[in-house]
């Protein structure tokens, strides 16, 4: 998995930005048509309940409770596709 902008170390982001303000524009615009999107929602989490995702997180190797639960949702979502019949 790609480590995210902000988890790289100053000098990593600065070779990263330097390699974006080089790239041609027709070749960025690609990039950027080629990304993958993200809707911007939010689900709110009763404090405790992320108290135990950073726990159980942290126990499996994870840095981070977020991509764990994520990965749970798509799983379950799967399955639950399999289920209903929707490929």
């Amino acid at each position: 998995m790609k480590k995210q902008f902000s988890q790289l170390s100053k000098a990593e982001q600065e070779e990263v930005e330097l390699a974006y303000h080089q790239m041609n524009p027709e070749d960025f615009d690609e990039l950027m048509m080629n990304a993958q999107h993200h809707v911007p929602d939010v689900i709110h989490l009763p404090t405790g309940l992320v108290t135990k995702l950073q726990l159980v997180a942290k126990a499996v190797g994870e840095e981070e409770y977020q991509p764990m639960v994520r990965r749970w949702i798509e799983e379950r979502l799967q399955q639950e596709r399999v289920a209903a019949g929707i490929h």
